[in-house]
């Protein structure tokens, strides 16, 4: 990002993160070169570049900072951990191998296969997202007694249910920090399982549920962070499972595209680096919903959106879908009554249950196999079967 536009997103995030600081009159701060670093608002009030950054740069900073890979065989050497925990042994014995099958399309238009991740041990494709965060954060904390293992991470959705699953298998303290929006169903879900929930204010959207871990991490070093949208394990674990699970499937069939929601970026861009070993041409699609595109510039995602997707706000754009932004062909939007009429379409289509980040990739894939040859074909995922919330608004 260009300095001076970072500065006007730094200063639109201020808006929200910062008491008395949301008018939408205010200006982003002009700051001329060597001159100061103040500027005066509406009542006469300044405020400090410096104090805006200390607050926000946790967040900012973090989310633009370039990742590093991990090797599959990192990944891969658990052995020891599983020794260690044997919850987690058990969790990946019933992780992955999730069924792709062919869904509905247009007649005479592409074949369309989905990945359908509800089968995992938390019901969704964050349950190895969450397997692999732990099993690095374990690597982290070395040889120090596995009784001082504190997790703290961001989430309201699908990875803090696989996580407070997951971390309750291997009885290892898990905090979460979630948005205030987040569903009476899964704050249930995550206290009946021991998770400590701390929820956000409101008025920060979801880029203050990573401040507020940030914070708690940061103030007590007994907390270990996660941080799902820059931890590489992430990108590593789609592409060494899901991806390559995927090219298993296929059987030797060369995918035309690959539809994903954005949600951190790891199955969008994990899954496309295995597919691209066997089938250099395959186009990427990411999906965000409508309300909240990738890379946005407005506020950060409202509480009716797609489950577990949607763009950061402020221009803030994914970590790891920004670094392979020359691979992605297209982004396509769904907005949220889109998603629900879709997952009603498809269950009354195949009397299955999708969630609405599924339905959003099955309407965008369907959209782009209607333009195909019938012998080509499309890959998506449905990362799961919809929460209750989601099927009592579709009942209505």
């Amino acid at each position: 990002m260009h300095a001076a536009r970072r500065v006007s997103a730094i200063w639109d995030m201020a808006r929200t993160f910062l008491p008395g600081t949301s008018c939408d009159a205010c200006e982003a701060p002009v700051i001329p070169a060597g001159g100061s670093r103040r500027r005066e608002r509406d009542g006469g009030e300044e405020i400090l570049m410096d104090e805006v950054r200390k607050i926000l740069a946790p967040v900012v900073d973090e989310l633009l900072k370039p990742f590093s890979h991990v090797a599959d065989t990192e990944l891969q050497s658990v052995a020891a951990i599983h020794e260690r925990y044997p919850g987690l042994a058990r969790f990946r014995e019933r992780l992955g191998d999730t069924p792709l099958v062919e869904v509905p399309s247009k007649p005479g238009g592409a074949k369309i296969l989905a990945k359908c991740e509800w089968g995992n041990p938390a019901g969704s494709v964050k349950d190895r997202v969450a397997y692999a965060l732990v099993c690095e954060a374990i690597r982290r904390h070395g040889n120090r007694p596995a009784e001082e293992l504190r997790l703290v991470e961001y989430s309201g959705g699908n990875l803090g249910l696989a996580l407070s699953y997951l971390c309750a298998e291997a009885e290892i303290p898990l905090r979460l920090v979630v948005a205030s929006f987040t569903s009476q169903s899964v704050l249930d879900t995550l206290r009946s399982r021991g998770t400590s929930v701390d929820i956000a204010p409101q008025e920060e959207g979801f880029l203050g549920t990573i401040r507020q871990a940030l914070r708690i991490a940061d103030s007590d070093g007994s907390w270990q962070m996660l941080f799902q949208h820059v931890n590489p394990v992430n990108l590593t674990m789609h592409q060494a499972t899901t991806g390559t699970e995927i090219v298993r499937q296929l059987d030797g069939r060369k995918p035309h595209t690959w539809v994903a929601a954005i949600g951190t970026g790891g199955t969008l861009i994990g899954v496309l680096n295995m597919l691209r070993t066997v089938s250099p041409g395959v186009r990427a699609v990411g999906v965000t919903p409508a309300e909240s595109p990738y890379g946005h510039g407005g506020a950060p995602a409202t509480p009716q959106g797609l489950c577990g997707t949607g763009g950061l706000g402020y221009g803030l754009k994914q970590p790891f879908v920004k670094a392979y932004e020359s691979d992605v062909a297209a982004h396509q939007q769904v907005s949220y009554p889109e998603a629900l009429e879709g997952a009603a379409e498809f269950f009354s289509l195949t009397g299955t249950r999708i969630g609405t980040s599924a339905s959003a990739n099955w309407l965008v894939a369907r959209r782009i196999a209607a333009q195909l040859p019938s012998d080509e074909l499309v890959v998506t995922m449905f990362a799961d079967a919809g929460n209750p919330e989601q099927w009592e608004a579709i009942a209505k």
